[in-house]
């Protein structure tokens, strides 16, 4: 699997020598193998393709070699670029159903629709 993985890839991307495939066993999926690809940065565009659809091609051939061998694979792109921080807000403890109001602030005050209404000029028509 891991080979035919790397020719298709090495087939596609500008710069082959650096295409290197990683499998692994899944932790918590048993019986699940991970494939996760790298490539240079210049190649992964081309690798994952206009709206994923060459990287989504590549998942339905191995997935269709997995099923002809009865395996089950994931194919990854691995991402070298620090992750941005992940804001974390730091909820109050919750209340009792009693004691809390529900939260209706589900939209978006700053939003307008196409004819330039405000969010608040469309719910007072509704109502």
């Amino acid at each position: 699997m891991k080979q035919l993985l790397e020719t298709i890839v090495r087939g596609i991307v500008n710069n082959p020598n650096e295409v290197s495939v990683e499998e692994r066993e899944s932790v918590d999926f048993p019986g699940l193998t991970i494939l996760e690809i790298t490539v240079s940065d210049s190649d992964k565009g081309i690798l994952i393709g206009r709206k994923g659809r060459t990287i989504n091609a590549i998942r339905d051939l191995m997935t269709i070699s997995a099923i002809r061998n009865d395996k089950k694979i994931k194919v990854l792109v691995k991402d070298d670029r620090d992750a941005p921080p992940v804001a974390v807000s730091k909820e109050p403890e919750s209340k009792t159903t009693e004691d809390s109001e529900p939260n209706y602030n589900i939209i978006d005050e700053n939003t307008s629709n196409t004819d330039g209404q405000g969010t608040e000029d469309i719910l007072r028509d509704e109502f």
